[in-house]
């Protein structure tokens, strides 16, 4: 009998970039019931390059990425890699700059990122290798609906570094923000070469732009005038045209919620930021009053 069960595991595991995973019903979940996920709020999307279940690869090369949120197909662009170990032991998505990016599959229609009243919000684990344009963007969101309100995370420079722009488009007389206008340049920068923890936020019910870096806001903008659209495409590592970032991503997950229980409160954000500082070994980047700097969030 015993050989028997050494025949099941040997044939149900299988080889990712030269790795051996086994399959979930033998893999050691240290994940408790009470722990905080992604899957605890309303998403509109998740990409984790930690989970070799949820993407396929040839060789280091990646080919296809699953959304863990199961609400939409995505499509992988140019030849991104995969570093294996690179960041607390997991892996990350490699982009060099060119063409490559992962981005929501539109040939059935744009992805509902709101949830119809304005308010969305999206985090990811992020690294610039390289900026050479001010439009280089950890990520967007792109619409061509009218009247056209999107927006992006981007650099603001050229210059090989990160001061940092949530970048929003919307004609003059549509304004997402009459406050920001075309955007909001950030109050601190993010170093090159170093992972960051980055949120955007855009509560209608609080009346709140906002972009947090490593859990400090870097943009907290309290004029929220027309909502974003409710169906676009996310882009991952590309802007909403045709520029795209030398750099690399660990996470990402989008929301179509307000970012906590209500008004100006943002506990469901924090928690995102604890679950990712924790899981990716960057609780050195939060602010000591975070308040999961020292353990990771439950429920």
């Amino acid at each position: 009998m015993k050989y028997l069960l050494y025949f099941i595991i040997f044939i149900a595991a299988r080889n990712v970039n030269s790795q051996t995973i086994l399959p979930p019903f033998l893999a050691v979940n240290h994940k408790k019931s009470t722990d905080w996920s992604p899957s605890d709020v309303t998403l509109s999307g998740w990409i984790d390059a930690s989970d070799s279940e949820n993407y396929t690869a040839s060789g280091t090369t990646l080919t296809g990425v699953t959304d863990k949120s199961g609400v939409s197909s995505l499509e992988v662009n140019g030849t991104p890699t995969i570093i294996s170990g690179e960041l607390n032991g997991l892996n990350v998505f490699d982009f060099s700059g060119t063409s490559e990016n992962i981005m929501n599959d539109i040939s059935g229609g744009y992805i509902s990122h709101t949830d119809g009243s304005g308010n969305h919000w999206a985090i990811g684990v992020f690294l610039a290798d390289n900026v050479n344009n001010k439009r280089d963007s950890f990520w967007s969101f792109h619409t061509t609906t009218s009247p056209v309100r999107d927006y992006s995370i981007s650099s603001a420079t050229s210059s090989n570094s990160w001061p940092g722009e949530i970048d929003l488009d919307g004609l003059s007389s549509n304004r997402i923000s009459s406050t920001m206008g075309n955007g909001e340049n950030w109050s601190s920068s993010a170093s090159i070469d170093n992972w960051h923890i980055v949120v955007a936020i855009f509560n209608k019910t609080g009346n709140r732009i906002q972009v947090r870096l490593n859990g400090d806001y870097v943009v907290n903008v309290s004029d929220y005038d027309n909502s974003i659209q409710t169906s676009q495409q996310l882009r991952l590592m590309r802007n909403r045209g045709s520029v795209h970032l030398d750099g690399r991503l660990a996470e990402f997950f989008s929301v179509k919620d307000i970012p906590g229980t209500g008004g100006t409160d943002i506990s469901d954000v924090e928690k995102a930021e604890g679950y990712l500082a924790h899981k990716w070994g960057l609780t050195g980047n939060l602010p000591v009053t975070h308040p999961y700097k020292s353990s990771a969030p439950s429920n």
